[in-house]
């Protein structure tokens, strides 16, 4: 585990599979994610033929709780202290987000395409602050914190819980993240679509976010939709099925075709 220090924030992170590959950087999502949710199902299975590398964004797992740069430019920022604190500035990478995860690494592929080699889109909650910002909303005081710890994240339990409960409290009323959500529009459709690099959109078919992912299909020039048997939660409800396309989408055949095109 390695500690990179970033725009007031300290942001932990870790590397598998070194040595292989082309590599692949790996974002959450928001409140409960945490580099964890890749570990296992996704990350280490795509370690054994590239080099993979995870983090949690600013506020979330082992990193720091800063007050502010919660908004999707200084998320970016943060992506890019990753990159370059892993050796990978030089060097095209792939990135794979999901939900607000997927956001922050759709923003950076705007702003940094040359820096991009191919993109997965999880879910993507685009514009936030309709998809995201309603379920944080009525969490305004103590007791609707524990009402919305007790329905989202009922199935934890001992010292793991109340961790994340004192968390949650501390990006909840100590933060700008209700207020940097609520200020995230969509992107816009000329930016979109002149992004000219291959994106895998995958969706849950009974996701309240499908309508982003069908947007974003017709306004990318190389995206493909695929749609999976679940909801948002991707990562847990159907994590073999996403591994595969993710596995499929990143492999140096996929890549082949890049250079061939």
């Amino acid at each position: 585990m390695q500690m990179i220090s970033v725009n007031g924030a300290e942001l932990s992170s870790m590397e598998l599979g070194r040595d292989k590959g082309s590599a692949v950087v790996m974002l959450h999502g928001l409140v409960s994610g945490n580099m964890a949710s890749w570990y296992s199902a996704v990350a280490t299975p795509l370690s054994g033929a590239r080099r993979v590398v995870l983090y949690d964004q600013r506020g979330h797992g082992g990193s720091s709780i800063p007050g502010s740069g919660f908004d999707l430019d200084s998320q970016v920022a943060d992506l890019q202290a990753v990159i370059s604190h892993h050796g990978l500035s030089g060097q095209p990478v792939d990135l794979v987000g999901h939900s607000m995860g997927a956001l922050v690494a759709l923003r950076f592929a705007l702003r940094h395409p040359q820096q991009l080699r191919r993109l997965v889109l999880v879910d993507a909650p685009m514009p936030a602050r309709d998809y995201v910002a309603p379920s944080l909303l009525g969490v305004t005081s103590p007791a609707a914190l524990a009402e919305y710890v007790e329905v989202q994240l009922g199935g934890l339990g001992g010292r793991r819980r109340e961790r994340l409960h004192q968390r949650l409290s501390a990006l909840f009323f100590d933060s700008t993240l209700m207020s940097d959500v609520l200020e995230m529009a969509s992107e816009s459709d000329t930016e979109l679509a002149a992004l000219h690099r291959p994106v895998l959109l995958v969706y849950g078919r009974r996701s309240p976010c499908l309508a982003a992912g069908q947007h974003l299909q017709s306004v990318l020039p190389q995206a493909q939709l695929e749609l999976l048997d679940c909801g948002h939660y991707i990562i847990e409800e159907s994590p073999a099925a996403l591994r595969a396309l993710v596995d499929r989408f990143l492999s140096p055949e996929a890549a082949a075709l890049d250079i061939a095109a």
